[in-house]
């Protein structure tokens, strides 16, 4: 079990296990904010917040919305506008805000290239590990 939290501790999210891949991307909104995402289904995240905590956006086509903290602004995670046609959700939480930081080390993140739109993975490399390690 992992939990990130935003900077003033308002918001926090609880996932249940180390992730397999984090995501990066480069598009105009994550290459403002630097999100590390980890996908997990959402019946087995836990979002815990203050009254004043969670505030959202969605931008462009509108398939996504983004969650943020409402008092400190940092992003917390992001999830579909609609669900599958199973009934079934994921969320992209934003393992940048991870408490401890060492659970992550050596996970592999994929850069995706949202920038040209395309969404192809133009890089890889393992979290906390210097090239050559």
């Amino acid at each position: 079990m992992l939990e990130a939290r935003c900077h003033c501790g308002r918001v926090s999210i609880i996932v249940p296990r180390r992730p397999r891949l984090l995501t990066a991307c480069n598009c105009s909104l994550c290459g403002r904010i630097q999100p590390l995402f980890a996908y997990y289904k959402a019946a087995s995240v836990e979002v815990r917040s203050t009254a004043d905590g969670l505030d959202s956006y969605a931008w462009g086509h509108r398939v996504l919305r983004w969650y943020r903290c409402g008092y400190c602004g940092c992003f917390t995670y992001h999830e579909p506008a609609q669900r599958r046609p199973d009934g079934t959700s994921r969320i992209g939480v934003n393992l940048a805000l991870v408490t401890d930081s060492d659970h992550l080390t050596g996970v592999a993140v994929n850069l995706r290239d949202g920038a040209a739109d395309t969404w192809e993975v133009i890089d890889r490399f393992r979290f906390g590990i210097l090239p050559g390690q």
